[in-house]
């Protein structure tokens, strides 16, 4: 009876030794995978946050090339705007001298 009382004291520490050491494995694995699951979700992260940086980038790129476009235009505007001018006040200088001499 006692030695009955023994191996089962015996048996239930092995028991008690092969829980914990299948604890510390699974403990051990959650814990990797927690860290695999992290590294995965911080390089999401990261993906999304650059592809919000490119898209805020060729945004500002395209409205700074707009407003370029924008500018030449004006300009060319004025441009025309003053040729115009320029011939209509030669127009009107030759027609000065024209009278001048007559």
């Amino acid at each position: 009876m006692v030695e009955e009382t023994i191996k089962e004291i015996q048996k239930t520490e092995q028991e008690a030794e092969e829980i914990t050491a299948n604890a510390k494995i699974q403990g051990t694995q959650l814990l990797e995978q927690t860290k695999q699951e992290t590294e995965r979700a911080k390089a999401t992260m990261i993906e999304n946050a650059q592809e919000r940086a490119k898209a805020n980038r060729e945004a500002a790129q395209a409205a700074g090339e707009r407003r370029l476009a924008e500018a030449l235009e004006s300009a060319e505007k004025e441009i025309a705007e003053i040729k115009r001018t320029a011939k209509e006040k030669e127009k009107q200088a030759v027609q000065a001298v024209i009278e001048s001499l007559i």
